[in-house]
């Protein structure tokens, strides 16, 4: 498998502003040095954050103007894009969704998936729908990944699922409240541990709105040990190597897939 060079964005969104969040990210990728990176990775809700009593007016309509941004920026620099996700009108235009995509060097959509699981903490399900298709994996530059969103996070079922589905990489973005910031240190860590994966996981810092969150962006490998992290506040720049190869090694080292009783389980 080809390694690839990652960088996740921590930064400050901007609270219910469409337009300047999208001018933030081009400067965002204009400042950075963005050579021999093979994926940038942004935060969840990045178009609006949790504005969620006017998200019908933040909605980008099937990605757009989002997506075209990011198609733009992909191939301007030449690089994949896990773009974290956007409120999302799709035919129905009375549901919005929590819809992640991916868009790849050439420009080209390669993956979409809208959060199914909705934090009741935050009012979500007020205000979303919730994603109806199951998660699936993508291929970048060679390696098999998978994405979730924020409170997805806690359910270690779905990351199990892409992992027997061969993902080698999860990304999660998320805007994860400070509040519980100690749950998402350790839930990273726990999904990259007990799937033998990288898990590449791109926060929001600060008071936003009504919410202040928790930052921790944090790449960790596929045996547990941190490649990068950010601290709570201020924006920063994570980089990383994700190689399949490796996480093959730690499998057969460990072969928890091998040693599992799929026959005495009621699930997966």
């Amino acid at each position: 498998m080809i390694v690839i060079n990652i960088k996740v964005l921590q930064y400050q969104v901007v609270y219910g502003d469409l337009e300047a969040n999208l001018e933030r990210v081009k400067a965002l990728f204009e400042k950075e040095n963005l050579k021999g990176t093979d994926v940038v990775v942004l935060p969840e809700m990045w178009t609006s954050s949790y504005d969620l009593e006017n998200i019908q007016e933040h909605a980008c309509h099937h990605l757009e103007p989002a997506k075209s941004v990011i198609v733009e920026l992909a191939q301007e620099y030449d690089v994949n894009i896990v773009a974290g996700s956007v409120a999302n009108l799709k035919d129905d235009p009375d549901k919005v969704y929590n819809t992640a995509f991916v868009i790849d060097r050439k420009g080209a959509l390669v993956h979409e998936y809208s959060k199914m699981h909705l934090v009741p903490m935050l009012n979500e399900p007020e205000f979303l729908a919730a994603g109806e298709d199951k998660v699936e994996t993508f291929m970048l530059d060679g390696n098999k990944c998978g994405i979730v969103i924020c409170y997805d996070l806690r359910f270690p079922e779905l990351f199990r699922d892409l992992a027997l589905k061969g993902a080698t990489s999860i990304f999660v973005v998320a805007e994860w409240p400070m509040a519980r910031k100690s749950h998402w240190e350790t839930l990273i860590r726990a999904r990259a541990i007990e799937n033998q994966l990288y898990i590449i996981a791109c926060d929001t810092h600060g008071k936003i709105g009504t919410h202040e969150y928790a930052g921790r962006s944090m790449i960790i490998g596929p045996f547990g040990g941190s490649i990068d992290e950010a601290a709570d506040h201020g924006d920063a720049v994570l980089t990383g190597r994700v190689d399949g190869d490796e996480v093959a090694k730690i499998r057969k080292e460990v072969p928890i897939f091998d040693s599992r009783k799929r026959d005495m389980y009621h699930f997966l």
